[in-house]
């Protein structure tokens, strides 16, 4: 038997994929409102069940009352105090992952086949009859502000909310945030009302994946099918229009050794044609580890340890942005080295070697977001929240990742870098010269 040898530094050929096969989740209509997908697949014994409602930040009126209704859901019912439901969860080998974003909120929920039963019905008990306690609501309170008092010491903070609020204007669901003050104004019923308003299955999602049976999901369905959920009017609100106040922005910060960085610019909504070409124009600028920002800033300049650009993806639209910290001192330099780095994508194609390792790298991405049950569910979510459940977007994202061609990506980059009307927003120690404070 002979040994065959690798010759370590010769990279593999890479094999375009065509396609990802992904599982065809069963569709169930609730009579409620809820759409259900069901994934049966997996070997080990562990569902998941993702809830998920629209009820973001920007359905509320009054600040901090989606996070409180989202994250509390699990602090007591009207059968279970939050230490019961804490130990019952912790017996079962269960547990809750709340989450919020500017536009949804949700609830996952991972428990294993043997306690399945006993496990979804507290999950159930805490969806349908939550109570908010006042106690936990105040401890809710002091937890919240002081971590965002801690969070807005940071540079990375000031310049992230500075940024959002030039770009849509603070008065914007999607550029206003909370303030630390408004944890003292934050009440019981505003937290209840705005649970009983948007906590509701009209436009909402439950994906269950995992080793699922028949009648586990029957078992699962009946107790989300509950009335609570049902709307008698449609829950959706316009997003009102935005307006960018301004391109350049300082927040001050003193004694900082470190400037904060980010950058970008509003672009359509994900399912938008343009949207696969921006996935790869964007890892060849910054979405990758060895892509063209991080080769400049962090290999050749010594700028940062790391920078990156990525595509945030929102229920109407995207925004893409590009972040960083350097030295203080460095911003000005660091902001006229990106630009130039987007200037080199409309002037130059790219070669042909660095258009296959963004094709490889990106093609093993979406490989990943399908490998496993749970990481199914978290695509499907996505599908549902960014794409109405078009199963096609994937196929058309591998698609464009194939056959994309330099031209095509000069061409979108001079759609889209026009990096006079972006907005950078830098917080630090050191003001660069004309931005406004």
């Amino acid at each position: 038997m002979t040994t065959q040898e690798i010759d370590r530094a010769v990279q593999p050929q890479r094999v375009p994929i065509s396609e990802v096969r992904i599982p065809t989740p069963d569709i169930v209509d609730l009579s409620n409102g809820f759409k259900v997908l069901v994934i049966n697949a997996g070997s080990q014994e562990l569902v998941r069940v993702d809830v998920i409602f629209r009820a973001g930040t920007r359905y509320q009126s009054k600040s901090l009352v989606a996070n409180a209704a989202i994250s509390l859901l699990s602090e007591g019912t009207t059968s279970r105090t939050s230490r019961q439901i804490a130990e019952e969860l912790d017996f079962y080998g269960s547990f809750l992952e709340p989450s919020f974003t500017r536009d949804f909120a949700s609830v996952s929920f991972y428990t294993t086949g043997k306690h399945f039963y006993r496990s979804v019905d507290v999950l159930s008990d805490l969806l349908v009859n939550p109570t908010f306690p006042q106690h936990e609501l105040d401890l809710f309170c002091k937890k919240g502000k002081q971590s965002l008092l801690v969070d807005l010491e940071k540079v990375s903070t000031l310049s992230r909310q500075r940024f959002f609020s030039a770009l849509f204007g603070d008065s914007h669901p999607y550029g206003s945030f909370a303030i630390p003050d408004d944890y003292d104004s934050l009440l019981q019923a505003d937290v209840i009302q705005f649970r009983n308003n948007r906590h509701k299955a009209s436009n909402g999602l439950i994906v269950i994946a995992g080793k699922v049976d028949a009648k586990q999901t029957d078992f699962i369905l009946k107790r989300l099918e509950s009335h609570v959920f049902k709307s008698d009017s449609d829950t959706g609100i316009s997003l009102p229009p935005y307006k960018t106040t301004n391109l350049r922005v300082f927040s001050y910060k003193k004694d900082t050794v470190q400037s904060s960085i980010r950058m970008g610019r509003v672009l359509p909504k994900r399912n938008h044609p343009d949207m696969p070409g921006l996935v790869v124009l964007n890892s060849v600028l910054g979405g990758y580890f060895g892509s063209r920002l991080m080769r400049n800033l962090r290999e050749e300049k010594g700028y940062t340890y790391g920078i990156s650009s990525f595509i945030v993806p929102m229920a109407e639209l995207s925004v893409w942005v590009i972040s960083t910290e350097v030295g203080v001192g460095y911003a000005e330099s660091t902001v006229d080295e990106i630009f130039k780095e987007m200037s080199r994508l409309k002037k130059e194609p790219l070669s042909t070697d660095e258009l296959e390792l963004v094709r490889g790298y990106i093609t093993g991405q979406i490989l990943r977001t399908f490998d496993g049950p749970f990481a199914i569910a978290e695509s499907m979510a996505s599908l549902f929240q960014f794409n109405n459940l078009d199963f096609g977007y994937i196929d058309r994202l591998i698609k464009t990742v194939n056959e994309i061609t330099p031209a095509g990506l000069m061409e979108l980059a001079n759609r889209y870098f026009d990096t006079d009307s972006m907005v950078v927003s830098i917080a630090g120690s050191l003001k660069p010269k004309g931005y406004k404070e």
